[in-house]
């Protein structure tokens, strides 16, 4: 198998970056002014399991890394739309660099 891209390499260390802040910020409750229940702290943490296991399968160069990244990617669209969020293009970027570096080298993967 050839050598991981750079750009692959790049995005998984962000996301998993990403994925351990996460974590922590739904871990503790002194920094938050409300702190989210017991459901929104279920799903923030099925949400970073998730992503963490697309970010494994895209480190390791396998396409179901890819087609799960663009999963949650949709699904966070159709949240937001569902419930008429108002839209931060800063908070889908990452998302969205993620997907679209995955679908440059979803060719190379296995």
């Amino acid at each position: 198998m050839p050598p991981r891209p750079l750009p692959v390499t790049l995005v998984c260390l962000l996301g998993g970056l990403a994925a351990v802040v996460t974590a922590v910020l739904f871990s503790v409750d002194a920094l938050w002014v409300v702190p989210p229940g017991a459901g929104q702290r279920a799903l923030a943490f099925a949400s970073i399991a998730v992503t963490v296991a697309a970010l494994y399968g895209m480190w390791t160069m396998r396409r179901w890394g890819v087609v799960v990244v663009a999963v949650l990617f949709a699904a966070r669209i159709v949240y937001g739309l569902a419930s008429h969020v108002a839209w931060n293009a800063t908070a889908l970027a990452g998302p969205a660099l993620l997907l679209l570096v995955g679908l440059a080298y979803v060719k190379r993967m296995r």
